[in-house]
């Protein structure tokens, strides 16, 4: 389902709350403030369970109950902020007021305020960990990133309809429990992924702040004058076909003569832009005589 969403950021958050943008709304707002920064993360999100296998696996698996979080606020904490868990605040003021709670100056620098983030909140806190770690290294979004976005929303969505639906249809009971199932476990696999790719950036930083800038070309299709690699090897490929279809005087060979009619027409002209031009360059030579 995730390959039917785009991989292309929203125009904006709609994820509004009072007052403004809810919590969930803030994060992703805020990720999104990230969509033009200079650097990458040295893994996608979409090939980090194929380069940290067992820490994907556990990091799904903890992710629910908040062991997940805990431990990737902490690893970003203690590797990219100078004071390490001293700096720690609830949401690390990602989240401004929230009716009569100021989560800026909540729990700081302590470790009981962390525990209590993690358990009470395990994937936003785990989101936190991760948008933190994007804002000290300039780190953009993965374009997978969006695609899990829009397929998690579509499913919590779907989720809930059904549920609701399935109040007044009995019926529905079963289908709804399995949609709310299937949802769970997409996020966790999310965050299972989350938690890896935290991970391995981590571990990619031991020795020093490593720097993976983003390389953006010109696809060959669209530069002036350049032909697809594909087309070149096509125009080689009739050009080696005439070369050997004629004899040492230019001559045809017999057995040309009796080939395909592409052979008879003359080599291709010389290709331009989007590929070869199967064209006749003449008519045909007459047969040799024997």
């Amino acid at each position: 389902m995730c390959f039917f969403c785009p991989d292309t950021p929203p125009d904006k958050v709609q994820a509004l709350g009072k007052g403004g943008l809810g919590t969930r709304g803030q994060a992703n707002e805020h990720m999104l403030g990230h969509a033009n920064d200079p650097h990458q993360f040295a893994i996608g999100m979409k090939h980090v369970c194929q380069a940290e296998p067992g820490c994907c696996i556990l990091s799904g698996i903890g992710a629910p109950c908040g062991l997940t979080a805990c431990w990737a606020r902490k690893a970003v904490l203690e590797k990219y902020e100078q004071n390490g868990l001293d700096d720690f605040v609830c949401f690390q003021r990602y989240i401004p007021k929230c009716c009569c709670i100021d989560f800026t100056n909540q729990c700081p620098g302590g470790t009981c305020g962390l525990i209590l983030e993690g358990c009470c909140c395990p994937i936003f806190s785990l989101s936190i960990a991760r948008i933190h770690m994007m804002d000290r290294k300039n780190l953009r979004p993965d374009p997978c990133d969006y695609q899990l976005i829009h397929c998690s929303n579509a499913l919590q969505c779907l989720s809930c309809i059904v549920s609701i639906v399935a109040i007044f249809v009995e019926e529905l009971e079963e289908i709804a429990q399995i949609i709310d199932l299937i949802a769970d476990l997409f996020t966790c696999s999310v965050a299972g992924c989350m938690g890896a790719q935290v991970h391995h950036e981590i571990k990619n930083d031991a020795n020093g702040i490593v720097y993976v800038d983003v390389v953006e070309g010109v696809p060959i299709n669209d530069t002036p004058g350049c032909r697809p690699l594909a087309a070149r090897r096509h125009c080689l490929r009739d050009a080696r076909r005439w070369r050997s279809a004629l004899g040492r005087d230019g001559a045809l060979s017999g057995a040309a003569r009796r080939g395909p009619s592409e052979a008879r027409a003359g080599p291709p002209r010389a290709c331009a832009g989007g590929g070869p031009r199967h064209e006749r360059a003449g008519p045909p030579r007459p047969p040799r005589a024997d």
